[in-house]
C-alpha cells in the first residue's frame, strides 16, 4: 500500500501567502501521484490567516485547518498537526514561501527508495545550499545559535549540519510514542534529540527571501532557543 504523506504548515499572520504556497504544494505533489494532506495550524492570527485556509479547505478536502484560539508557538503547532495526521510520512515547512516547495518530491524521493533514511532535512548549511540575498544578521544569527547547539548539545550538531531548519520530512515511527514538548519554533532539535531513526539525509536547498508579510524570527526567538537548549543539555544528563 502506498505511503501517505502529511505536511503541516503552522501559520500566524501569513494571509498574503498561504493560498499561493498550497497551490505550489499541490502541483508538485500531483505530478508524483502520492496521497497527501496539508495541515495548516493557525494560531487565529489576526490578519484571517485561518478564514483562507478554511476556504481552501473547502475548495480542496485534502486541505485541512486548525484552528488554536489560545495556543501559540511555531512548535506546538507543528505537534498539533501531526497529532491528527493520517500519513505514515510526516513533514513540516513555513509558510513564508521561503522553503521551496520544489524539491518536496527529492525530499520523499529519499525517504521512498532508501529504507535505511528515517528523516530528510532540507538543508542550508550541506554542500550546495545556502541562504538567498542574506544580511550581516542574516548570516550572524544562525550562526551564533550553531556554536551555542554546539556547546549544549554537541553530539546533534556534529552529526547533523543544520538541525535548526523548519523544512524536514521524517517517518511517524521516528517519534511514534514520544510526546514532544518543544520551546519556541526549533521543532526538528526536538525530534533529533528525542526520536528513534537510523539516517539523517540532508538535501541542500536555498533559503529564500520572504516575499511578503513580515518574519517572526527575532532576539527573543534565541533567547527561547537557548532555554530548549538547556532542556534538551537536562534531558540528555537524564539518560547518563
Amino acid at each position: 500500500m502506498p505511503l501517505k504523506f502529511s505536511l503541516v504548515i503552522p501559520t500566524y499572520n501569513e494571509a498574503v501567502n498561504i493560498a499561493k504556497l498550497c497551490r505550489k504544494i499541490i502541483n508538485v505533489l500531483d505530478r508524483i501521484s502520492l496521497d497527501f494532506e496539508i495541515i495548516i495550524v493557525d494560531d487565529n492570527s489576526p490578519d484571517g490567516t485561518w478564514r483562507i485556509a478554511e476556504d481552501l479547505a473547502k475548495q480542496d478536502l485534502r486541505i485541512k485547518l486548525v484552528r488554536r484560539m489560545r495556543a501559540r508557538g511555531l512548535g506546538s503547532a507543528v505537534v498539533s498537526g501531526w497529532e491528527v495526521s493520517q500519513g505514515e510520512i510526516l513533514g513540516v515547512m513555513d509558510a513564508d514561501l521561503q522553503h521551496p516547495p520544489e524539491i518536496l518530491e527529492e525530499m520523499l524521493n529519499q525517504i521512498f527508495n532508501h529504507q535505511e533514511i528515517d528523516i530528510v532535512v532540507a538543508s542550508r548549511y550541506a554542500a550546495g545550499g545556502g541562504i538567498e540575498n542574506s544580511s550581516f544578521w542574516q548570516i550572524l544569527r544562525p550562526q551564533l545559535a550553531i556554536f551555542l547547539g554546539a556547546i549544549f548539545v554537541p553530539k546533534i550538531f556534529k552529526s547533523v549540519k543544520d538541525p535548526m531548519s523548519g523544512y524536514f520530512i521524517l517517518r511517524k515511527k521516528v517519534i511514534s510514542g514520544i510526546q514532544l514538548r518543544p520551546l519556541g519554533y526549533k521543532i526538528l532539535l526536538e525530534v533529533l534529540a528525542m526520536g528513534s531513526y537510523k539516517k539523517v539525509y540532508e538535501l541542500p536547498y536555498s533559503f529564500a527571501v520572504r516575499e511578503a508579510g513580515r518574519t517572526k524570527s527575532g532576539w527573543k526567538q534565541y533567547f527561547i532557543f537557548l532555554l530548549q537548549l538547556i532542556k534538551l543539555k537536562i534531558k540528555f544528563v537524564m539518560r547518563q
